[in-house]
Formats: C-alpha cells, structure tokens, sequence
C-alpha cells in the first residue's frame, strides 16, 4: 500500500525515521522534504510540511499528485484544552474543525462550517481508527481537535475553543490535511502526542514530553501500518527523485 505520512517538524519526522529506516530516495519538492521509505509490504512517502495548514494541505496534495498515496497518516504535537488529558498522553484524532474558518457573514453558517457542511468538522477515517485500535495493547483516547493557523497560547482562546467545538486539544495541520485528503476521496489517521497541559501548573519539561510521547509512538507506528488494510497496486509505486 502507497501511505503518506505527514509530519509539519523534523522533531516529528525523526522518531519514524529512528524506527522505519529503509529510506531509498530522498528530495524537496515544493519546500516539502519527502523521503521514501520500503517497509513491509508498504511503500511510505514521509513528508515533512512545515508548520501551517496551508502547507500541510499543500504536502497531502503533493503526495497524491506525484506517488498517488491509498491513505494519508499524521502524527504531531498538540497542546491541550482539556484538564483531564495528561501531558505525553498519545490521543488519536477522531474529528478536526478548522475554527478560524468563518463565512458567517456571507451565508450564515457558524464558524468553522465549510460550504456544502452541516457542521464544523472534518472526520479521520473511522474503520481505519477502529482497526488500529482492535490492535493496540491498550485503546488510545479519541479526540477533537482545534485547528488553525495560530499557536493557541491565549487562556481566553483556549476556553472558547473547548466550549464552542467541544475541542480537545489544539494543532495547526490537521484541518489542512483532512480537507485535501477529502477532496482526493483518502482515508485520514491522525496520532498526536499532548506536548503542553491546559493546566499551566504542569512542570514537567518540554524534553521529558517529548522522548515519553516520541516513545509511544514509536513503539505503535509498526502496529499502525499492518492494520492498514492491504490492496493490490495498479501500479508500482512512484519514486523520490535522488
């Protein structure tokens, strides 16, 4: 299977390069860096966006342009709006709302409603979660996500986004990244790891977060990709110039 994996960091990118290897190929096409990867049975196309949903929109559409990926996965650091979620804590993203998207003035539709949507979210692929979670150890907590091209550091912000989307957390890819997946018709998985607490007493360090949530992830990457449901190429898989 042809998957994308989309990343908007090199501090996200390395724990699947630490854990896949294989690399064949690797370019910058776009400002995209995007390594190819023979794993298994799959073909991954690794794709470091930078920061913003433009620019992770603009990553998914590179990859189903140039290698015609069967899925797109995403993994990041977020920062939380809900008490209850722990600092490190690895969450799969069940729905995302792009909160700064607003044409309530044109046609009267809340804000974060896209044309043509009855509500504020785009949805991850719900077989797909469900797959990944009949195969882990334990289930991971499912939540919504806040998405936009801010870094939400604001208490005032944060509040208004848990109570008007009931969000979870709070990012800057993933509506990006579920809105051009939607318009190619792939399914969409999305990991991340809870990298700052809503309860701004937390001490513990941003380093210590990262290796505890870099960690899980590594550690369930493999488990991910062999639940992907295998399908037979039409053609062999495009390559990374390089």
């Amino acid at each position: 299977m042809r998957i994308a994996i989309i990343t908007a960091m090199a501090e996200e990118t390395l724990p699947i390069l630490r854990k896949l290897g294989g690399v064949v190929a690797e370019d910058c096409v776009s400002g995209v860096t995007i390594r190819q990867i023979e794993t298994g049975k799959h073909t991954v196309y690794l794709a470091t966006s930078g920061i913003g949903e433009i620019r992770a929109a603009l990553a998914v559409q590179l990859m189903v342009d140039l290698f015609d990926v069967e899925a797109v996965l995403n993994f990041g650091f977020v920062g939380s709006l809900n008490k209850t979620l722990p600092v490190g804590e690895l969450v799969l993203v069940e729905r995302a709302t792009h909160y700064q998207f607003d044409i309530s003035a044109v046609d009267g539709l809340p804000p974060g409603c896209y044309d043509g949507k009855a509500e504020p979210y785009f949805y991850t692929d719900k077989e797909l979660s469900e797959r990944v979670q009949s195969a882990l150890p334990r289930r991971l907590r499912t939540v919504t996500v806040a998405s936009g091209d801010v870094f939400v550091a604001d208490n005032a912000l944060k509040t208004r986004l848990a109570d008007t989307f009931f969000a979870d957390i709070c990012e800057m890819e993933i509506a990006g990244i579920c809105l051009a997946a939607e318009r190619n018709g792939l399914p969409v998985l999305s990991m991340k790891v809870v990298s700052d607490g809503a309860d701004e007493g937390a001490t513990e360090s941003f380093s210590d977060v990262l290796k505890r949530g870099l960690s899980r992830y590594e550690e369930l990457l493999p488990v991910v990709l062999d639940a992907l449901s295998e399908e037979k190429r039409a053609k062999p898989p495009a390559k990374v110039s390089g």
